[in-house]
């Protein structure tokens, strides 16, 4: 259902990537061999998601490391939805 809302199979791997886990983090070239995509798409939606401040970002040696915001107001809602996604029901 998440194909038909977003189109792009970059962001919505991001957002698994980042919201279904919130203590996950990454960097750009994990991201591509992880996804088998280019760089330029990742680093597109990674920037996007920066800019609007869904992901937090910092650097560390070398490498730029990306993890998602949990005092966005979205965060919740972005997680919930990734949940159901999946059918994964978390435990209260």
């Amino acid at each position: 259902m998440i194909n038909t809302l977003i189109t792009s199979k970059t962001r919505i791997k991001l957002l698994f990537k980042f919201f279904l886990n919130g203590e996950s983090f990454s960097y750009l070239r994990n991201l591509e061999q992880e996804f088998g995509e280019s760089t330029n798409a990742i680093r597109l939606e990674l920037n996007r998601f920066e800019k609007s401040g869904l992901l937090l970002s910092w650097n560390e040696s070398n490498k730029k490391l990306y993890k998602a915001n949990p005092d966005h107001p979205m965060y919740s809602i972005l997680q919930k939805i990734v949940y159901k996604e999946l059918n994964i029901y978390p435990v209260v």
